[in-house]
C-alpha cells in the first residue's frame, strides 16, 4: 500500500462508518399480518367478575419495561399482588407463580375484544386447589 492510497481508505473507512450509524432499530416493529405491538390491547384498568366466587374486583395491566411481550397484571385474583403474564396474539399467558401470601396461580387469558378477556386460571391457596372462571371487562 502506498501513501497515495491510504487517504482512500480512510475516506471509504468513514463513509461506511456513518452509513451504519444511521441503522437503527424502530420504535415500532410492523409484524405481517398482525398489530404492531399485541401488548397495547391488553393495557389499561379492567373490572373483573370472578365466577367461583361471586367477586368482583379491579385489574390493572401495565407493560413490563425489561420484557417488550410480557405484562403485568396488579391485583390479580384479589390478591393485592402483581402476576406477570406472557402475551402472544390473543393469549395472555400465566404461567405457574406464587403471588401475594404465597398463592400459585395459572392459567391463559384469551382476547375476544377491546373490552373483553376470558380468563380461567387455577388459584392454590394453602393446598387447596380451585378452578376459576374470570371475565375482564372495560
Amino acid at each position: 500500500m502506498n501513501m497515495r492510497t491510504i487517504p482512500y481508505y480512510l475516506v471509504l473507512f468513514f463513509v461506511a462508518l456513518l452509513a451504519l450509524g444511521g441503522c437503527a432499530l424502530e420504535d415500532e416493529i410492523d409484524i405481517p399480518g398482525g398489530d404492531t405491538d399485541a401488548v397495547n390491547k391488553y393495557l389499561g384498568s379492567w373490572s373483573v367478575t370472578d365466577n367461583a366466587t361471586k367477586l368482583n374486583y379491579e385489574v390493572t395491566i401495565d407493560r413490563n419495561t425489561m420484557n417488550s411481550s410480557m405484562v403485568i397484571l396488579r391485583n390479580f385474583a384479589g390478591s393485592g399482588a402483581n402476576a406477570d403474564g406472557l402475551v402472544v396474539s390473543n393469549s395472555l399467558i400465566i404461567e405457574g407463580q406464587v403471588i401475594g401470601d404465597g398463592w400459585i396461580v395459572s392459567g391463559t387469558g384469551h382476547y375476544v375484544n377491546e373490552n373483553r378477556i376470558n380468563f380461567p386460571y387455577t388459584l392454590e391457596i394453602g393446598g387447596n386447589i380451585e378452578s376459576r372462571s374470570a371475565t375482564f371487562s372495560r
